[in-house]
C-alpha cells in the first residue's frame, strides 16, 4: 500500500495514468457499424441512439460519393480493413449504387461482417426504394433527396439491426418511430416551402436534382448539367431567353449562386439551393438535427 501511495504521488504515474485514459475511447470502444454516406451515417446513428452500439463514418469528409471509389482504392484501403477489423455491421447502398466499395474493402479485414443494404432489403418479400433514371439511361445514385426513400431505408435497416442486437430491439423501434415523424415533418416543410414559393417548373442546374424534382412531382423544362465553367456563349444565351421569355421558372441549383450566375442573370432571384448531401463536408450530421440539410 506504502509502494502504491508513493506512485499515485509520483508525477511519471499521473501522466501514464492520463496518457491511458486519453487512448481508451479510441482503443475499447468498438467500431460496430461503418458507413460511407451521410444518409447512412444519419439512419445508424439515429437508430442506435440511447445505446452502446457506435457508428464510424470512414470516407474523408470533404470527399463527394463519386471520388470514394478511387479512395478506397488508394489511401483508404488500408482505413478500411482495419476498420472491418473492428466491425460487426456495415451499411451501404450497393443495390441503387453499385459501385459502393465499402464492403468489399472492409470485409477484407473480417469475413464474418455483416452488410446491410440500406437501398434494398435483403430478404423474400424484398423491398426497394424508388429510383429514378436519368436522361442517359442511368439510374441516378441520389435516392436519398426524395424524403419518402427515407422512410424506407429506415425501415430496412431498423429491421436489420434489430436482429443484429435484438436486445436492443425496444430502443431501435421507438428511435424508428421518432424519425419517422421527423421525416413526415420534413415532407411538409418542403412542400410548404413549394407551395409558397410557386415553384412548379423548374430548369435543373445538376443531375443530382432529378430525384428531388421527381419527388415533388416539379415540371423540368431544361436540364443544363455541363459545369458553369463549360457553359458555351450559345448555352448562357439559350439560358437567359428561356428565363426572360418564362417569368414563372426556378432555377434549382445544388451550390451557392456563383459569380458567373449572378453576373449573367443580375435581375433573376428565383433560384433554390437544394443540398445533395453527397459529402460530410462542413456541415456533417448532428445527432439532435439529423435531418437539418434536407431544408431549404
Amino acid at each position: 500500500m506504502n509502494l502504491l501511495n508513493k506512485l499515485k504521488k509520483s508525477p511519471l504515474f499521473s501522466r501514464i495514468l492520463l496518457s491511458i485514459l486519453f487512448l481508451l475511447p479510441s482503443q475499447l470502444m468498438a467500431k460496430d457499424i461503418v458507413t460511407t454516406t451521410p444518409v447512412t451515417y444519419m439512419l445508424a446513428t439515429q437508430l442506435m441512439k440511447g445505446t452502446t452500439i457506435s457508428t464510424t463514418y470512414l470516407a474523408p469528409k470533404r470527399y463527394g460519393i463519386d471520388r470514394l471509389n478511387n479512395w478506397y482504392a488508394n489511401k483508404g484501403e488500408q482505413k478500411a480493413y482495419q476498420a472491418g477489423e473492428q466491425a460487426t455491421v456495415v451499411i451501404t447502398l450497393s443495390a441503387l449504387w453499385q459501385q459502393d466499395p465499402l464492403f468489399i474493402y472492409a470485409r477484407q479485414g473480417n469475413i464474418k461482417l455483416i452488410e446491410i443494404d440500406a437501398s434494398q432489403s435483403l430478404s423474400p418479400r424484398s423491398r426497394g426504394i424508388a429510383s429514378v433514371t436519368l436522361p442517359s439511361g442511368e439510374s441516378s445514385i441520389y435516392a436519398w433527396l426524395n424524403p419518402n426513400n427515407l422512410s424506407t431505408m429506415l425501415s430496412i435497416v431498423s429491421e436489420d439491426l434489430k436482429k443484429i442486437w435484438p436486445e436492443k430491439a425496444p430502443v431501435i423501434e421507438k428511435n424508428q418511430q421518432q424519425l419517422l415523424i421527423d421525416i413526415r415533418s420534413l415532407i411538409n416543410q418542403q412542400q410548404q416551402t413549394l407551395f409558397d414559393k410557386e415553384i412548379d417548373s423548374v430548369v435543373l442546374i445538376s443531375d443530382q436534382l432529378e430525384d428531388f424534382a421527381s419527388a415533388n412531382q416539379l415540371f423540368v423544362v431544361e436540364r443544363l448539367f455541363k459545369d458553369e465553367l463549360e457553359w458555351t456563349a450559345q448555352d448562357k444565351a439559350s439560358l437567359t431567353t428561356l428565363l426572360t421569355e418564362s417569368p414563372e421558372l426556378w432555377l434549382v441549383t445544388t451550390r451557392k449562386v456563383s459569380a458567373q450566375l449572378k453576373a449573367l442573370l443580375p435581375d433573376f432571384h428565383q433560384i433554390l439551393v437544394v443540398d445533395s448531401i453527397d459529402r460530410w463536408g462542413r456541415a456533417g450530421i448532428t445527432e439532435d438535427k439529423p435531418l437539418q440539410r434536407w431544408l431549404f
